[in-house]
């Protein structure tokens, strides 16, 4: 019989899941497993482990981190290409840095959403392939094997650009062990990561409450504008369905519910950042310029030399201003998201009854939405964090 055992079994808290440890094991000896709650975390099979603590030694989220700031300068993006603006979160950023890798042969390695509502990480050769990353998503993507796929892909001497939450960027490094001339990662100002067990299970209660199969599903639609928080879901049967059950997932995100208990230590919640470039959306523009922006706007830091080279030829195709690094901090938050009060309740809730559960006690009827609505969703749309992809 196999013999499993969690890797740091004592603090489940203190894993973000990564898998950095699993790539790095010489031996395949760690295997990446669903928790009671969706989550994967990592077990090692001793009958294989030959102790040699890479596994230890790879775990960025566990070591000593910088908290003085690295920002270097500070903008606002916007895109030119209405398509663009249109069909991405907020100001069009991450199309802009990635067409300038894409236009020369590089590669992005990004996270995308699969037909079978699957969140992982893949790698884009095309401007297709990268388009399919545009979009927020509110679950945490898979990174299992991408990170010796980026390994591999540097060796060639690709140019690659790498988008991920700031955990995954850290992870990235640590894994690589070294800097690579040919890589600009790139992270993002994140709220904290729910799990792709949850997201799947909300789209069979979309499935059974509209009784027509989901073929899409987008957070953060543009349609009545930017900060209408708007979460589609698209039906086999052709129509599009902008409704208050689409949202349950999302306030249960919003609240502090439904995140790893990972995020509520999270050592990246920091002014220095484990990227050469971070992206965000720049709530808050209006107290900087006077005037509100309906179609959303891309807020971009630099890091390094060649984080700010990559902006400088980005901001060519975009509307670009500079702004005093000091005059953007208060869109950082230098705090993890805290844990919900009723965290320990809703997760009980779920092992017991499920996602349906969930949903009848906190979500299932219009009247108690409308009042919980204005609590959860203001908070996400005017305070420090939100992931911008």
């Amino acid at each position: 019989m196999t013999n499993l055992n969690r890797i740091n079994t004592s603090d489940e808290a203190m894993c973000c899941g990564c898998s950095a440890c699993k790539s790095i094991c010489p031996r395949e000896a760690i295997s990446m497993i669903e928790n009671k709650r969706g989550f994967i975390v990592p077990y090692i099979d001793e009958d294989k482990c030959i102790n040699c603590g890479l596994c230890s030694k790879v775990c960025d989220f566990n070591k000593p981190h910088e908290t003085d700031t690295n920002i270097k300068r500070a903008y606002s993006l916007v895109a030119r290409d209405k398509a663009v603006l249109n069909n991405s979160t907020s100001g069009g950023a991450f199309t802009a840095l990635s067409d300038e890798i894409l236009n020369h042969a590089g590669v992005v390695v990004g996270c995308v959403m699969e037909d079978d509502f699957t969140i992982h990480h893949v790698v884009a050769n095309d401007k297709e392939g990268r388009d399919r990353m545009r979009g927020s998503k509110y679950v945490q993507s898979s990174t299992e094997g991408i990170w010796k796929q980026v390994k591999e892909l540097l060796a060639q001497g690709k140019e690659v650009l790498f988008t991920g939450t700031p955990c995954q960027c850290a992870a990235l490094r640590s894994y690589l062990g070294k800097d690579y001339g040919n890589l600009i990662i790139v992270d993002f100002l994140c709220h904290g990561v729910p799990n792709n067990k949850m997201f799947k299970e909300h789209i069979l209660f979309l499935n059974d409450y509209y009784r027509v199969p989901s073929v899409g599903f987008s957070f953060r639609n543009k349609t009545y504008g930017w900060d209408s928080y708007n979460n589609n879901n698209n039906l086999a049967n052709g129509k599009t369905k902008i409704k208050w059950v689409n949202q349950v997932y999302y306030n249960f995100f919003v609240s502090n519910l439904s995140l790893r208990s990972s995020c509520h230590h999270c050592p990246y919640r920091s002014l220095h950042r484990p990227s050469d470039i971070t992206m965000a959306d720049f709530w808050g523009i209006e107290k900087l310029t006077g005037r509100k922006n309906r179609k959303g706007v891309s807020l971009v830091l630099t890091h390094s030399e060649k984080g700010q080279e990559l902006v400088m030829k980005a901001k060519e195709h975009c509307l670009a201003r500079e702004y005093p690094s000091e005059s953007v901090l208060f869109r950082i938050s230098t705090i993890p998201s805290k844990p919900n009060a009723k965290s320990e309740a809703f997760w009980n809730t779920y092992i017991e009854k499920g996602y349906k559960g969930l949903a009848d006690r906190y979500f299932n009827n219009k009247l108690l939405y409308s009042s919980t609505i204005g609590r959860f969703i203001k908070p996400a749309m005017y305070g420090s964090d939100c992931l911008p992809m």
